[in-house]
């Protein structure tokens, strides 16, 4: 049920949401798909793991953004498989119960989302699930093979993320008597023992080589610098972020505040009848039947709940709480197992049906809460809108030898990654993130390209400090290109109309992008000092001149030209400033003109227009999908 839950939800296309559980998953799209690195602690097991599986699903027909989502999905439902397991085993082979509890727990918001897109937290949780699954059955008798194989999960988990070490004292509870047993017989060879433990901990950190290995080899996409020893180290450390989040409570009114926060990630995740439930039933456990297994549950539950109270901004905290979840969710499994079995025997039946039914109510509520947001997020069309927004920039005749996007470390840098070197669908470019040497880059290459909309953050007085002087100028529909030097001012005049308002358009052009997409490109020149700043109005006509409204089959305005961001009262004499627009034509219609002209708008509200530029519209692209 599950596994159909989960493919008819899977991420399928490069991540767009800006969500925090999202944050990172276009970058990890794009390292799987290309043998990369992720952000720090590095993730290597993880990534060395998923990028095998994401290759060896793509030649099976599966898109590279659904194959990444897939190893998730592959490490969840293992993750989910050992739970049931673990569920099975408490309840005394229980297994339609144990496998209606699951079917809850892979519900809950947290698990879902990590299953479905393509993110680190699913293979903690198949670690979480493995490691105190096997720690159950050592506990129920010694096997030197399951220490072994226990103490190598707990180093991978620790390898993974720092924070699963927090499975140790849970471990360390539910072994316990099983150790305080062998003891005798290890007393003499304790150190060799214990020494072999700590190696075999240790062993799966040798993963990390991967980092400095990827690096060497030339990878297009690590993260960081792994092949320097301090770039290494800020990767196996996180030691840029540890300091100003990992600090301690200052009173107690911020200790009250966590805990409420703690209190409302937890009931955010489940109904707080369903968290009680699970409380309860670890104490039953405790208290009634299995002393050390109860306590170890108990403690690995709050462990974990411990670490989001302490220090809630050093963790994303809902993945954080998956194995309380999972601990809970299994004590509520208990709780009814038990409850059922003290009933006298003609409720029992009866009472059995309504533990499933309970759980299966519980499923179907988390179903119905959780499906919209689910599906908000793998299917938000950012990241696929960033990359139709580049992909004019590979047939764009731009100055310079090299064309370089620039782009904020975050969702739309890992949608221009998963373009340019996965999907391949956009070429001719390079992209950098913020970090970069803007000034060096303007050097090299006359400019700097950037999406309109990042100019919210890099405005012109920010170019203008850093430069020393700015201009800007458009190299596609909703895309600015930054220059210290005026890039077109040896254009020849090809056009040379005089808008009457000291602007002249000294060139433009019309030309089809797609069946029903026209770009219109034109390079305005500024005849001297422009004292006050102009709207821009670029119209798809079906009569020339339009006879009513019903003759402008579209039109795309502007507050000021590039993308709204370059008001012409900044202009210096002389500047050429290029200004691209898209042109949508309606189906069925039949253009016959794009018109363009600049305006602006009186105290009264009325519109004073320049003269108006007719551009034919040229013939039709092919008819070929």
């Amino acid at each position: 049920m599950l596994l159909l839950i989960y493919s008819g939800t899977l991420q399928r296309d490069i991540n767009g949401s800006s969500h925090s559980y999202m944050i990172d998953v276009g970058e990890i799209q794009v390292a799987l798909n290309t043998w990369g690195t992720i952000h720090f602690t590095g993730y290597p097991l993880f990534t060395i793991l998923g990028a095998l599986l994401t290759h060896v699903l793509r030649p099976l027909g599966l898109p590279p953004a659904a194959a990444a989502s897939a190893v998730a999905t592959t490490w969840s439902l293992l993750g989910l498989a050992c739970a049931y397991w673990l569920i099975a085993r408490l309840t005394e082979g229980a297994y339609g119960l144990a496998a209606l509890a699951t079917l809850a727990l892979g519900l809950v918001e947290t698990f879902w989302v990590h299953s479905v897109a393509a993110e680190v937290y699913s293979f903690g949780l198949f670690l979480s699930g493995a490691t105190l699954l096997v720690a159950t059955e050592l506990a129920d008798r010694w096997d030197e093979r399951r220490w072994w194989l226990m103490i190598a999960l707990l180093g991978i988990s620790a390898e993974h993320h720092r924070m699963l070490i927090l499975l140790i004292p849970c471990v360390f509870f539910l072994i316990l008597p099983r150790l305080a047993e062998n003891w005798p017989q290890r007393r003499t060879h304790w150190l060799t023992f214990g020494a072999k433990s700590a190696l075999v901990f240790a062993l799966p950190f040798l993963a990390y080589l991967y980092l400095p290995l990827r690096a060497a080899l030339g990878s297009p996409w690590v993260y960081g610098q792994p092949g320097t020893w301090d770039g290494f180290w800020t990767e196996f450390s996180g030691r840029s972020v540890t300091p100003g989040l990992i600090r301690w409570p200052s009173d107690l009114a911020a200790w009250s505040g966590n805990l409420r926060f703690l209190v409302s990630q937890m009931l955010h995740q489940l109904p707080a009848i369903a968290v009680l439930a699970g409380i309860t039933g670890l104490i039953w456990l405790t208290w009634r039947r299995a002393f050390w297994t109860g306590m170890g549950f108990l403690v690995g539950a709050f462990a974990f709940m411990a670490f989001v109270t302490a220090f809630p901004r050093a963790v994303w905290a809902p993945a954080m709480l998956m194995p309380s979840l999972l601990l809970l969710i299994l004590g509520l499994a208990y709780l009814l197992h038990r409850l059922t079995q003290t009933l006298p025997p003609f409720l029992a039946q009866g009472s059995r049906w309504g533990a499933w039914v309970a759980l299966l109510v519980l499923s179907l509520w988390l179903f119905r809460t959780n499906l919209p947001f689910v599906l908000r997020l793998v299917n938000d069309p950012t990241g696929r809108e960033v990359i139709q927004l580049l992909q004019p920039i590979g047939d764009a005749d731009l100055p310079g030898d090299r064309d370089v996007v620039a782009l904020p470390w975050g969702g739309t840098f890992f949608a221009a990654g998963y373009g340019l070197y996965v999907s391949e669908e956009l070429e001719g470019f390079e992209i950098v993130d913020h970090r970069v040497d803007f000034r060096s880059v303007v050097e090299q290459t006359e400019k700097v390209i950037t999406p309109a909309f990042n100019l919210v953050n890099w405005p012109l007085y920010w170019w203008a400090d850093l430069l020393g002087e700015a201009h800007f100028s458009s190299a596609a529909p909703g895309v600015a290109m930054v220059s210290r030097d005026v890039l077109y001012k040896d254009l020849p005049i090809q056009t040379d109309f005089d808008l009457k308002n000291g602007i002249r358009i000294r060139a433009a052009n019309v030309a089809w992008d797609k069946k029903r997409t026209l770009r219109v490109t034109i390079y305005w020149e500024a005849m001297q000092r422009i004292p006050s700043n102009y709207q821009v109005a670029v119209h798809l006509v079906a009569h020339d001149p339009p006879e009513g409204p019903q003759d402008v089959l579209a039109q795309a305005d502007s507050l000021n030209p590039v993308g709204g961001w370059y008001p012409t009262s900044l202009w210096a004499p002389g500047e050429v400033v290029r200004d691209d627009y898209a042109l949508t034509a309606p189906p069925d219609s039949d253009p016959v003109a794009v018109r363009v002209a600049m305006y602006q708008q009186e105290e009264n509200g009325a519109f004073v227009n320049t003269d108006w530029l007719s551009l034919p519209i040229p013939g039709r692209p092919d008819e070929r999908p």
